[in-house]
């Protein structure tokens, strides 16, 4: 590279280090830093050497491929192209996070990401806290319009309690891994006592049932992936131990999972009187989607498509608002738009990082199996690659994990096989 084109080169990498420390906190800064980033990357130049870094990156070949499909699916779509555009553009996190991914082949900018967002985090973590005491004013009325005090209510303070919750869930396998990493008893306990505070922060302060779930999700798999294999039922009786602590914990210890429990049981029971309630939503979403997909199994509707044909199925039209926008499932939303081979590709995509996670050891290992679990249990209730916030959670940190050892030193997996001889 010319001098110039190294500045250009920094300049993108420490962008990209704000897209990590504000994508938590503030999606328009995260935005513009992206735009950042990406006008330096092509400054920079060397397409070729950024290709060949990320070529052999299993991340690289299912992304292109879920979004050549997506491109693909706007050619027949029944939508209309103000829906198709606004999929494009969600789903173009996709190529963005390959950007991402050439940036990041060395060690210690992937630390420098990895420190910024846990920093975003913290920051959303003390807000929490504060809020029981504070009616703090950066917490916007979307978020929380009522914005609480005391104990045990809602104190979501960004985006909403769904996407700060997933967050928060990895962040708590992130603190949990940095426990495990730490080599001294006071960084340990440090580490333990904000993976507990986070944890708290989802289980006692905050009113989603979908943190509940996502969390459950990302402890199952540290423990799994962290207790020593000895003996055939060793790991599943120690994870069976652990949640069922946990569970018994949460519920003696906090009314509002009790409530929740008790609501959604009440939910379920009125599920088919009753499509306006947060299970009642999602089971008459599922209902709809798979009657679309049962019509169009193998190709699907085309990217844009669920608000136009949903509403063709939902019986009053008033509520093609509610009910149109997303059917609250990652893998059946990608099968009814872009058909069984989208479906495949999404799929692929989450095994391309189980796949580096099982090349990784220790620590990173940790981290890479704790975002998968996060991606697959949001996926089942939500649509994680849709929704703005987590799109970019998801996608910007898959790019991250993926693109080589961070705890740990060593090659990242993008860098081709060496060839002796």
């Amino acid at each position: 590279m010319t001098p110039l084109q190294e500045r250009f080169d920094t300049a993108a990498k420490w962008a990209l280090v704000g897209v990590f420390l504000s994508f938590p906190v503030a999606l328009g800064l995260a935005n513009t830093l992206t735009a950042v980033v990406a006008l330096c990357w092509v400054a920079a130049g060397h397409y070729r050497q950024r290709w060949q870094a990320i070529r052999h990156n299993p991340m690289t070949l299912p992304a292109l491929v879920l979004f050549g499909l997506i491109l693909l699916g706007t050619l027949y779509s029944t939508g209309d192209m103000a829906h198709i555009r606004l999929h494009v553009g969600k789903y173009s996190k996709l190529l963005i996070a390959l950007v991402f991914l050439s940036l990041l082949d060395q060690a210690r900018w992937r630390r420098y990401c990895l420190g910024a967002f846990g920093a975003g985090m913290l920051f959303i973590l003390a807000s929490v806290y504060a809020s029981i005491w504070v009616r703090l004013p950066w917490v916007s009325a979307q978020a929380n319009p009522t914005r609480p005090l005391g104990w045990g209510v809602d104190h979501t303070v960004v985006g909403d309690y769904i996407t700060q919750n997933v967050m928060m869930s990895f962040f708590v396998v992130l603190c949990l891994t940095l426990c495990v990493a730490a080599r001294q008893h006071r960084h340990k306990g440090g580490w333990l006592a904000l993976a507990i505070l986070a944890a708290i922060s989802i289980t006692h302060l905050s009113r989603g049932r979908t943190g509940y779930f996502v969390l459950t999700a990302c402890l199952l798999t540290f423990v799994v992936t962290v207790v020593p294999k000895r003996g055939r039922y060793a790991a599943p009786l120690t994870v069976a131990a652990v949640l069922a602590t946990v569970l018994v914990i949460g519920l003696l210890s906090s009314r509002m999972i009790e409530a929740r429990y008790q609501q959604a049981w009440s939910d379920f029971q009125h599920r088919n009187t009753d499509i306006h309630t947060s299970i009642g939503h999602r089971l008459y979403n599922y209902r709809i989607v798979l009657r679309l997909i049962r019509q169009r199994p193998l190709q699907g509707w085309g990217t844009g498509s669920y608000d136009r044909e949903s509403c063709r199925l939902i019986v009053n039209p008033a509520e093609c608002v509610e009910f149109g926008w997303h059917p609250h499932d990652q893998y059946l939303f990608f099968w009814m738009e872009n058909g069984l081979p989208g479906l495949l590709a999404y799929l692929w995509l989450i095994a391309a990082m189980i796949r580096v996670g099982r090349a990784r050891t220790g620590p990173d290992r940790y981290l890479v199996y704790g975002l998968a679990g996060a991606l697959i249990a949001d996926s089942l209730i939500n649509s994680p690659l849709f929704s703005s916030r987590e799109n970019h959670f998801f996608m910007f940190m898959m790019a991250l994990l993926m693109a080589g050892p961070i705890l740990r030193r060593a090659e990242p997996v993008s860098a081709p096989p060496s060839r002796s001889g």
